[in-house]
């Protein structure tokens, strides 16, 4: 019974692959920031970064629609994402979000995040 358990386990860690150490998991996995930028009239956007790739798409959560995941876009400075109707450009705590047919809306940090 025993050698049919070890059996048994060896052929779950198999089929389980190698162990990874933690912090190469860690390094492994996304490592998402969610900002949230005050804009005028109390509306609240949130964005969500990949700070552990540059060139990671970001999720931006609009005040009056449905989230929104958009690509990096080529930009000198800061931070541009954006898609044939949105478009968010910032450089530090200040942020700019687009949409198609709307008039840019600038917004702020509300809390510095780490």
């Amino acid at each position: 019974m025993s050698s049919l358990l070890a059996r048994g386990g060896m052929a779950f860690l198999l089929a389980a692959g190698p162990a990874v150490p933690a912090t190469q998991a860690r390094a492994a996995a996304p490592a998402l920031r969610r900002v949230a930028f005050a804009c005028p009239g109390g509306q609240i956007l949130v964005v969500a970064f990949d700070t552990a790739d540059p060139g990671a798409p970001a999720v931006v959560e609009p005040p009056g629609g449905p989230a929104v995941t958009l690509p990096v876009l080529p930009h000198a400075d800061g931070i541009r994402y954006g898609d044939t109707n949105h478009e968010l450009r910032g450089r530090g705590r200040a942020v700019t979000w687009t949409e198609a047919g709307s008039p840019p809306v600038a917004c702020a940090e509300t809390q510095p995040g780490p």
